[in-house]
């Protein structure tokens, strides 16, 4: 087999391999409890609702390793938020949860806020605005939806076909549908890309208060900053320094504009 390294911010080494029987296919490993859990148990009920995963080839419970399909067409980050990626969040929220598969536990510590605090070094306002989304952002964590809990574009591909699909379920959770939602917007959005979005989930979705969605979403993106800051910190990423230079520079305008929302 030849291989390529294809792992960014997880943990797990992902690698793009050519199998003995000249077949393209993905491996992971090791994976952790909850993604080696969802593809053997979740996933196959998922995908008979019509929220497509890539099919499991081949499991090492031994070393945690998966071997899956591999998915050949990217999706574009101006195409990742159209009508197909919403329509399968929206099967996936409305999916009855099962108390016995694994999941990843989704919340917004004091202490990773001021952790990312630091790192960020933002201005005492911008730095007190973030504090109150904090403090608003409970209710992202209350839900009982079935979440991938992270949707962002580089999670998604496209069969030969065309099918759409989602990989990537390390952090597959409980939670609010706008925890799904808000990567699927670029950078931070602003408060009009929040509600245009969440006004076309709740068109085909149980989901009928989008100005509640969109505040959630809100609330969303500025959780993620801080669970990017703490990670790419936490395992040492390359990327840390580039993540930490951007949120510097565009959050103080955007926490002043979009703390209007709470």
């Amino acid at each position: 087999m030849s291989a390529t390294d294809l792992s960014k911010m997880g943990t797990a080494k992902v690698v793009l391999k050519m199998s003995d029987c000249g077949h393209t296919v993905i491996e992971k490993c090791p994976v952790g409890e909850v993604e080696y859990s969802f593809y053997h148990y979740a996933a196959p009920e998922l995908n008979l609702a019509g929220v497509a995963t890539p099919k499991l080839l081949l499991a090492d419970a031994t070393l945690r390793k998966l071997r899956m399909e591999y998915i050949p067409q990217q999706v574009e980050q101006n195409n990742v938020a159209d009508d197909d990626a919403i329509v399968m969040l929206g099967r996936l929220h409305c999916f009855p949860a099962n108390s016995e598969w694994r999941y990843h536990t989704h919340f917004w510590s004091e202490l990773a806020l001021e952790k990312s605090l630091i790192h960020l070094a933002l201005p005492d306002k911008s730095a007190q605005q973030l504090r109150l989304f904090h403090r608003c952002s409970d209710v992202l964590f209350g839900y009982q939806s079935l979440i991938s809990g992270d949707s962002n574009v580089g999670n998604w591909g496209r069969r030969e076909n065309g099918d759409l699909v989602l990989f990537d379920w390390e952090r597959f959770g409980k939670g609010s549908p706008a925890i799904d939602l808000a990567p699927l917007i670029k950078g931070m959005g602003t408060k009009q890309m929040f509600i245009d979005i969440a006004e076309r989930y709740c068109q085909p979705s149980f989901h009928d208060d989008h100005k509640a969605l969109a505040r959630e979403i809100a609330l969303a993106k500025a959780w993620i900053v801080t669970e990017v800051i703490v990670l790419l910190d936490e395992r040492k990423k390359s990327a840390f320094p580039l993540y930490l230079n951007w949120y510097r520079e565009h959050l103080p305008d955007w926490l002043d504009d979009v703390v209007k929302m709470l």
